[in-house]
């Protein structure tokens, strides 16, 4: 008996289980059997690549999230008429990124630190020129607002707004938190700006309340500024006589 194992076996199975017999003079190696593609089926995956990026180009809007539709078909395009915007919602705003640390969202300020805006006699008082001044120059305390008294130091904003800007925050303070004032413009604001321009400091109380008042608010919509009034004689008395005519004698 011989002591080397028979492979015949082995042979004859992986044979069998392959599928087909070996090639004589080569040996045995399972692998998979390939094919190039047909040259039709390339230039089918070829064109549809094209006609995908072609697609992208034309209907991707660059990419861009405020693109809906880059060609649109479907009737011609409205104008839409932007109008000024509104200075309320400016004002808020603007209020909202700088004044309300110390007002407060509601207006009710800080007790004896900020005044309240919300029923300020100061802001919705006819004296708009004092509440102009006052945003663009800056009060130093004490104050007294609503029967509170406050000592602080509000700075001066001239020179972080513009005309407009100022406009918008005092029309929207005179008209919010139940405040019902009319609003201030903008040429308002200009003309204190001119008249005040070589002031330096602060305001004090006692100071704004020494400046004439005068009332710069615009006039509420669908309404005139009141005729000044005429003097109306007394009743029982007798009017004048008329001057005669021709020159006074000598």
């Amino acid at each position: 008996m011989s002591s080397h194992p028979d492979y015949r076996f082995d042979e004859q199975t992986n044979t069998e289980i392959g599928g087909a017999s070996p090639v004589a003079g080569e040996s045995f190696e399972p692998g998979v059997e390939t094919s190039p593609l047909p040259k039709w089926l390339i230039y089918v995956i070829g064109l549809g690549i094209f006609w995908a990026g072609a697609y992208l180009f034309s209907f991707s809007g660059g990419f861009r999230p405020d693109v809906f539709d880059y060609q649109p078909r479907y009737g011609a395009e409205v104008a839409v008429s932007k109008g000024p915007p509104d200075p309320k919602v400016v004002g808020k705003r603007l209020f909202s990124a700088n004044c309300i640390t110390c007002h407060q969202a509601n207006g009710e300020g800080v007790a004896g630190q900020f005044p309240p805006l919300a029923g300020s006699e100061i802001v919705l008082g006819d004296a708009t020129n004092h509440l102009i001044a006052i945003v663009l120059k800056g009060l130093q305390g004490p104050v007294q607002v609503k029967g509170q008294n406050v000592n602080n130091a509000m700075q001066a904003w001239e020179g972080q707004y513009t005309d407009e800007d100022l406009s918008a925050i005092l029309t929207y303070i005179r008209s919010d938190w139940g405040n019902n004032a009319p609003p201030v413009s903008a040429d308002a604001v200009k003309t204190m700006r001119a008249q005040l321009k070589d002031r330096k400091d602060q305001w004090t109380w006692p100071e704004i309340q020494q400046m004439p008042p005068k009332n710069m608010a615009q006039p509420a919509a669908g309404t005139t500024p009141p005729a000044p009034s005429k003097a109306v004689p007394n009743s029982g008395s007798t009017p004048p006589s008329p001057a005669p005519s021709g020159g006074a004698s000598s």
